[in-house]
């Protein structure tokens, strides 16, 4: 044992590099799905550097060698289904996303991210042992590591799964906000439980996902358990029906299903208020679908904003239900809107739609198109669907669906679908700052019996989709700030060249739709009834509430894309 650090001997920078480059990929818990930071530092990188930098040189070849297998695992070639090699990956150590045991032995990808850091008995043996050998380091205590510039948080959120004791901070707002979410609130709140409130005793979604995280199993436990609740009487309990001894069922929970519960509340709020917003149609059809036509259904959302085909298939007795092969009304909610901007010709005047591309889905097994002919009145729409491939070679395939799929923009510019002439992207830009950019509603995704279904705008849904000035400055009113007015950053910002098409305030990347829905998620959040809890709940629930907005944003803008 040497007083110099490992990482001024040795540092395992490519078992780093690899486990690095493989968090890019995980999208399910990990602390970049909180909130965007634009320079957020890979968790395994920052655990590799922390450990290297906190442990002490084993002094010897053979023990560093050892040290730094522990630490980082091995590498391995990546092997495919088909046994080829196509890459390398790691094996072992406690850098690889999912996979923070000690093991050594080879495994799948897949096999790994099974796994989460709570969830394997050899990451924590295999964490406890290197916090102790980090107490150990200095004097039997915890050290101390400071982070002024924590941006993201990926330094300090380490350094705390390594039992250090840790002060984060930064200027900026945002990157502050994250490290209160990140590290603040779940090290105040853990361990703390509290009565779930009463309301969502009664959601058999949540009370069943609430008991079997508690340990029950098997449908008919879990329903006991879940009507026990919702009837309110008394403690919920198993009975020896179940095939299980009787047990008393907390309903006492920890911060996030508090959160779960309060997030329900308000989703369930806002769908009340802005269920005529969004129209909901069914179909007369088969499970599975095709079967005698008739013309769709617009409908009603109830008291709670929730839509039923029940009242249509009331005709139905229930015998001729039961039997899928006869056709039944099949409700298919809205997934998506398509919109496309639009620009009014220099030539015919008429508007002409900005698409980069037609098509609306190109697999193998589903392949649907926009449609888009030249009218008297503009550019008529239509979706096709079931569009044939190609024959002969695959370049030429490619060649045919880029034909086919070909939108009225290019690198040269905006072509007019009607009368053919081409407007430049400087005369687009133009269009833009003098406010002559509209837009138009071109396709609706829903969700049908088979996946995603495309159709054509319907005259309600267009007309559900004109929302007043007004009524944004009365739902505005009495948030903070108001209408999100402030100017966006000049085109010289970098990553911002919304400016450069006269979208100079924020609120222009918004349609009037879509500042409706999230001006109400706003006044519902501020308006949740949290009076029973401490001050630092309260808090926490606002401030992860906030975040959830804010990504509901990032997804609810006028430039975004389609997944």
């Amino acid at each position: 044992m040497t007083s110099r650090r490992l990482i001024e001997s040795a540092f395992p920078l490519k078992q780093a590099s690899l486990d690095s480059v493989h968090e890019k990929s995980v999208r399910h818990g990990h602390i970049s799905t909180l909130h965007i930071w634009p320079a957020r530092r890979p968790l395994a990188a920052s655990r590799a550097a922390l450990l290297a930098t906190l442990l002490p040189d084993p002094g010897s070849a053979a023990a560093r060698r050892e040290l730094l297998r522990r630490m980082a695992g091995r590498v391995i070639d990546k092997i495919d289904r088909d046994g080829e090699v196509v890459g390398e990956e790691t094996v072992g150590g406690i850098l690889h996303w999912g996979q923070e045991g000690s093991g050594d032995t080879r495994g799948s990808s897949s096999r790994r991210d099974s796994a989460r850091w709570n969830g394997s008995p050899n990451a924590v043996d295999a964490l406890s042992r290197f916090r102790a050998e980090i107490r150990g380091a200095f004097g039997g205590r915890a050290p101390r590591v400071l982070d002024p510039f924590a941006g993201g948080g990926a330094i300090p959120l380490e350094a705390m799964r390594l039992g250090c004791e840790v002060v984060a901070s930064d200027l900026n707002p945002v990157a502050w906000f994250i490290l209160r979410c990140t590290l603040h609130y779940p090290h105040l709140l853990a361990g703390q439980k509290r009565p779930l409130p009463d309301f969502v005793l009664d959601d058999e979604a949540v009370m069943a996902a609430f008991f079997k995280a508690q340990g029950v199993t098997g449908q008919r436990a879990l329903r006991e358990a879940v009507d026990a609740v919702g009837k309110r009487s008394g403690p919920p309990f198993l009975s020896s029906s179940s095939g299980l001894a009787p047990m008393a069922m907390e309903t006492e929970a920890d911060f996030a299903w508090h959160l779960r519960a309060w997030g329900r509340c308000v989703l369930a709020e806002a769908r009340r208020r802005l269920a005529s917003r969004y129209p909901t149609y069914a179909e007369f059809e088969r499970t599975p679908p095709h079967g005698e036509q008739r013309p769709p259904q617009l409908l009603t959302p109830n008291a709670n904003g929730e839509v039923s085909v029940a009242e249509l298939n009331a005709e139905f007795g229930a015998g001729y239900l039961e039997d899928a092969n006869n056709p039944r009304w099949v409700a298919k909610p809205t997934v998506a809107y398509l919109w496309a901007r639009t620009v009014p010709c220099a030539g015919c005047r008429q508007e002409v739609p900005l698409l980069k591309t037609r098509w609306l889905c190109k697999r193998s097994s589903k392949r649907v198109r926009l449609k888009m002919t030249a009218g008297e009145n503009g550019v008529v729409f239509g979706v096709k669907s079931s569009v044939p491939v190609g024959r002969g070679s695959a370049a030429r395939r490619r060649e045919r669906d880029r034909a086919l799929g070909a939108g009225t923009m290019s690198s040269s510019g905006v072509t007019c679908p009607c009368c053919g002439v081409t407007a430049t992207m400087a005369d687009l830009r133009a269009a833009g700052r003098a406010g002559r950019l509209g837009e138009r509603m071109t396709a609706v995704v829903v969700d049908g019996q088979r996946g995603k279904e495309y159709r054509l705008p319907t005259a309600a849904e267009l007309e559900a989709a004109e929302v007043s000035e007004d009524a944004l400055a009365n739902l505005y009113a009495d948030v903070p700030y108001g209408l999100p007015d402030e100017p966006t950053p000049s085109e010289d910002a970098l990553g911002m060249r919304v400016p450069r098409y006269g979208f100079d305030t924020w609120r222009k990347l918004f349609t009037r739709r879509q500042l409706l829905a999230l001006g109400t998620f706003v006044r519902e959040i501020r308006g949740l009834a949290l009076d029973g809890y401490p001050d630092d709940w309260r808090e926490a629930h606002r401030a992860y509430a906030a975040c959830t907005l804010s990504k509901l944003t990032d997804y609810s803008s006028a430039i975004c894309s389609w997944h």
